[in-house]
């Protein structure tokens, strides 16, 4: 038995590249798993050793994202009967043990009673400032360049499981009705972590779009990748407006744990979600955390 890391990729090479060797620094090459959306012949040059797997992509099925995350949902449940545990996120969330407790991801969450079945990192977005941080090196950690983070709950996932689950499109809630909040996880939100980059990158997606029979405009992709350029932009922009640890709090997010607790509630489909807001105050990474991607 062991614990198995689980994402999806479609043309992120770097983001790729950052997962698969923070994740080969705690399990052996094998036990992390790369389902390829479509063909991505580079995949396996970025990330040697890594089990990799292709699930069919078609552009033009209207359930494109619905299909493809029905099948993370069935590859990660059939995991779960032959592993500790199984750990889905999108490949630019990556998730991180407080150095302050441990330096062993993979030992700390094997640690977790089995009978809780369902774990939830709280999800924290690193921010880069341009007005006051440079451009990404990319021969550098990224945690020696980037320092700030806020909270956002949309990444706050039941991310981590030792049951089958079915989870929500992009790993938003789950089946589960029960919820445990990990004092010391996070899971780190990577996409806003060079403006040059990211901007960059939702041309690309912007580029992916297409006509269908009909005329209709084919939107690839959800979330941000739906956005305009316009708001996009204006999206960007706001990030440069966001206040620094306004009330003080440092790095304690133990408040924000706990509306994430009493939040919890189940909807009308039987799925279990919480309250996905999202935070303009920024903190401060600390020391401790230099370094460690």
């Amino acid at each position: 038995m062991s614990t198995v890391f689980v994402t999806m990729v479609y043309n992120d090479e770097v983001f790729l590249d950052i997962w698969s060797r923070y994740y080969a620094q705690y399990t052996d090459r094998k036990n992390l798993h790369v389902i390829t959306h479509g063909p991505q012949p580079n995949a396996a040059k970025i990330a040697p050793g890594c089990t990799f797997l292709e699930c069919p992509r078609d552009p033009r099925n209207p359930r494109l994202d619905q299909d493809r995350f029905a099948f993370i949902n069935d590859y990660c449940a059939g995991l779960t009967k032959t592993h500790d545990r199984v750990i889905y996120n999108d490949v630019d969330e990556i998730v991180v043990l407080d150095p302050g407790v441990g330096s062993d991801l993979v030992g700390y969450i094997e640690a977790i009673a089995p009978d809780i079945g369902v774990i939830t990192p709280l999800g924290l977005e690193i921010i880069h400032r341009p007005d006051i941080e440079n451009d990404y090196d990319f021969t550098r950690p990224l945690f020696s360049q980037r320092k700030f983070v806020r909270v956002n709950g949309w990444y706050t996932k039941p991310c981590i499981t030792n049951v089958p689950v079915v989870w929500g499109p992009d790993g938003h809630g789950s089946s589960h009705p029960h919820i445990h909040v990990d004092e010391n996880l996070f899971v780190f939100h990577l996409k806003w972590f060079d403006k040059t980059y990211h901007v960059n990158r939702h041309k690309e997606r912007l580029a992916y779009r297409f006509k269908d029979d009909n005329g209709e405009e084919v939107i690839i992709g959800a979330g941000s990748w739906s956005w305009s350029a316009l708001t996009y932009k204006i999206v960007t922009n706001s990030l440069l407006r966001m206040s620094f640890d306004k009330n003080g709090k440092g790095f304690d997010f133990s408040a924000q744990r706990e509306r994430v607790r009493n939040s919890f509630v189940e909807n009308d489909r039987g799925m279990h979600k919480i309250d996905w807001f999202v935070e303009s105050d920024m903190r401060e990474l600390p020391e401790r955390f230099v370094g460690l991607i």
